[in-house]
């Protein structure tokens, strides 16, 4: 059984002739330009096209990516969780992929006899984790995740491999206790060591100063996420993944508060963290295209990742020159209360009829800089149009570019994405993160 690692959550498990891609993302950039790979992707789409089935984990752009996707064969298996939301089926059936396999919790897939593929949903469908993390009025079990990811386990012979892509540990600790007590031993594990949030680069509650120490507060908690991975699952190995990505555009200088361990001190970061916790996995790095054998226990090529000074240099003097697709868009600026009454509809639907009531009491403003701003309260009461002067506590303060917040609303953009590519600015007081105001949010369109 081989691994070949591609690029930030794409790999490629070869087992017996037979190839598994999971999440391929091999378009130089995603989220309207706003996310590029790192280090700078250098494959070729044609020698990953031949592929036996494909696992999409989630929606997100650097695991669903329209643009490498478009070049697969559409008849191919795509393996996915089966959400409570169909927003990954929808997606891929619009992309025109006919065999389309949404596999229920805990169900797997057989590739041949001895290659299989389970997926099990990031919240073991469990109200409680629903509850915690959105605040869901649920009190009866349901069958179907309502989170957003997914983690999968691949048995090929006597090998296991564990991907738990973005999957938080909060989020999916329950089923490290699952998988270890089904497969025994796990002999790779697939996890990310960064997190994926716009905190602490985009919120304007901060200083220079304050970004540099949230920014620490943040790497060190995505990295005792792996550490705790490690801890439940014992792997003998684990590779640090699903992270290798930095912001490219006009905004190019907030990488420098991103909380993201530098790719170049991965290995040596993550090592000392698995020895002072005394876990005796070891770290596999690899190099894009190249690939760990289980069975060996051997790399293909010794790992060597670019400097300081190139990936300084690179994104400053490459990707820092780049433009946001949607800076080509002509469209007339108009006031657009309409349309966010319309949206705004749609969402506090979703909040009653999928999130089972869910109640918020924190009221969202969109500024688009045209001298005014969007009340939207997530709740019944009407959208209107204000002034900062006429806020009401708690509130999270949305600024955005026009073009972007008019593509958004008509569903030619989409709220996660922008975000995930730090196109948005936020202010927020109090000063705490609601998970369940920036999920919602995503269903604020037409």
């Amino acid at each position: 059984m081989k691994v070949y690692y591609l690029t930030d959550a794409c790999v490629l498990i070869e087992y017996e002739g037979k190839k598994l891609i999971c999440d391929p993302w091999l378009s130089e950039s995603i989220c309207y330009g706003g996310l590029y790979h790192y280090p700078p992707i250098n494959l070729n789409i044609n020698d990953y096209l031949n592929v036996d089935a494909i696992y999409i984990s989630h929606i997100h752009e650097d695991h669903l990516d329209s643009q490498t996707l478009k070049y697969y064969n559409k008849e191919i298996p795509v393996l996915i969780h089966c959400y409570e939301e169909k927003h990954v089926y929808n997606k891929l059936k619009g992309l025109g992929f006919n065999n389309i396999i949404e596999l229920g919790h805990k169900e797997s897939y057989q590739i041949i006899e001895d290659f299989t593929i389970e997926i099990l949903a990031a919240d073991d469908c469990n109200p409680l984790i629903c509850n915690k993390f959105f605040g869901c009025q649920v009190s009866q079990s349901y069958e179907k995740s309502l989170q957003i990811d997914s983690l999968a386990v691949f048995q090929a012979g006597d090998k296991v491999v564990v991907n738990t892509n973005d999957c938080p540990y909060e989020l999916s600790f329950p089923m490290n206790t699952y998988i270890k007590n089904k497969y025994k031993k796990i002999d790779y594990l697939l996890t990310s060591y960064n997190g994926a949030s716009p905190y602490p680069q985009c919120f304007d509650n901060f200083s220079h100063d304050e970004k540099l120490v949230e920014k620490e507060k943040i790497k060190l908690k995505c990295l005792n996420r792996l550490v705790n991975y490690c801890k439940d699952l014992k792997p003998k190995y684990v590779m640090p993944f699903a992270a290798q990505r930095v912001l490219g555009g006009e905004k190019w200088f907030l990488n420098q508060y991103v909380a993201a361990t530098p790719f170049e001190e991965v290995e040596r970061t993550v090592t000392d963290l698995l020895n002072t916790n005394k876990i005796a996995t070891k770290v596999i790095m690899v190099n894009s295209g190249d690939y760990f054998d289980l069975n060996t226990e051997e790399k293909s090529n010794e790992f060597s990742p670019p400097t300081k000074e190139y990936r300084e240099n690179y994104i400053e003097n490459v990707l820092g020159k780049k433009e946001y697709t949607f800076s080509f868009e002509d469209i007339e600026e108009v006031n657009l209360l309409e349309d966010f009454k319309i949206a705004h509809q749609r969402m506090i639907k979703k909040m009653k009829e999928v999130y089972h009531d869910m109640q918020i009491n924190t009221t969202l403003y969109i500024d688009a800089k045209q001298g005014y701003l969007y009340k939207i309260p997530m709740c019944e009461e009407p959208c209107t149009v204000v002034t900062e002067s006429q806020f009401s506590k708690p509130f999270l303060k949305i600024t955005l570019d026009y073009k972007l917040l008019y593509l958004i609303l008509n569903r030619k953009a989409h709220w996660n994405n922008a975000e995930f590519a730090s196109l948005l600015n936020f202010q927020r007081e109090p000063n705490e993160f609601e998970r369940s105001v920036h999920h919602i949010i995503s269903y604020l369109h037409k």
